[in-house]
């Protein structure tokens, strides 16, 4: 995907997420591939060789797909900033002209001193010996939900989205909450369900399949299982098919009774609750359908926030709309 870019199409809206980074850019263009970092073979004999590796920082790593077999933990906010750059070089290592970049951090770690660390991680950075600088915007997750749920691709408001609402950030790791009031996020109510994403379904999913096969999975391997359904053990395909939809079908249950626990004000005041995230691409398929008419996930759900995030910039450097998002 090569070629220069012009106009908005110097805008990206990223989400760095932990499971999956993902990317719009002009024209509604995606890139999509795991949150996956691992350091690569130094040996030319190593198995593997033909992989494209990325030197940053004195290391030598690979990245997305080519990772997954020996990924480091994604856990944490810390991987996440640190290895920001490796992402975003390769997401736009053959594309001419980005120049701004809009991120998203877990409401729960919106503060000014992480919005920083990411922006500077963004800003300027090396990889390859290729020396990128951007300009970054940092929003909180869950409000490139709603600003994609508000604004079409040209930035124009989309009728009868001015409701009263929640946002549920179905992430990785994290899930995000964010109420919103007459199309506007407010910050009362906002937060951040930490280590309840769907990475706990999928530890689920990793320990029923090693009792089982006593095979243990990393979190990138899981995940792929969590979608495909099926795994290849010596050579043969098992099906997990079965096992999912239980595991979904619990999980589903407890973070909704968690959401409307925590939340129910909200909720009992909600036109719709929006969910959207990562995690809602791999659940859309299971949601109950008794709650067909609460819950509303857009298409594509797992891009929501990147496109947000690229309509907020569209209508931050446009002048013609003020910016939605948390204030301090």
């Amino acid at each position: 995907m090569k070629g220069e870019l012009k106009g908005d199409e110097a805008f990206a809206g990223l989400d760095i997420g932990f499971g999956d980074f993902k990317g719009i850019i002009a024209g509604g263009r995606k890139i999509k591939f795991p949150t996956a970092v691992a350091y690569a073979r130094k040996s030319i004999t190593d198995i593997g060789e033909a992989s494209e590796t990325y030197t940053f920082i004195d290391r030598e790593y690979l990245v997305g797909q080519e990772a997954i077999f020996n990924a480091f933990s994604t856990r944490s906010l810390e991987f996440l900033i640190k290895y920001a750059p490796l992402m975003c070089y390769k997401a736009f290592k053959d594309i001419v002209g980005v120049s701004h970049l809009a991120v998203g951090l877990p409401v729960g770690f919106y503060i000014a001193e992480n919005r920083e660390a990411l922006s500077k991680a963004l800003r300027s950075f090396e990889v390859n010996g290729d020396k990128k600088q951007f300009h970054v915007e940092v929003f909180p997750q869950g409000v490139g939900i709603l600003i994609d749920y508000r604004y079409d691709h040209n930035g124009q408001e989309i009728k009868d989205t001015d409701t009263n609402g929640i946002i549920v950030d179905l992430g990785h790791f994290t899930i995000d909450v964010v109420p919103f009031e007459r199309g506007v996020a407010v910050r009362d109510g906002s937060g951040m369900l930490e280590g309840e994403g769907i990475s706990k379904a999928c530890d689920e999913l990793a320990d029923h399949i090693q009792a089982e096969t006593k095979v243990r999975l990393n979190e990138q391997e899981t995940k792929d299982v969590f979608l495909k359904g099926k795994l290849p053990i010596y050579g043969k395909e098992r099906d997990f098919s079965t096992v999912i939809r239980d595991i979904v079908e619990g999980y589903i249950e407890e973070v909704i009774n968690t959401i409307s626990s925590r939340w129910e004000r909200r909720i009992q005041r909600a036109d719709k609750l929006i969910l959207a995230g990562g995690g809602a691409y791999y659940l859309k398929q299971y949601i109950p359908s008794r709650y067909k008419d609460l819950i509303h996930i857009p298409d594509e759900p797992e891009f929501a926030n990147a496109r947000g995030f690229f309509k907020g910039l569209k209508l931050k450097y446009a002048d013609a709309k003020t910016e939605e998002g948390l204030s301090e």
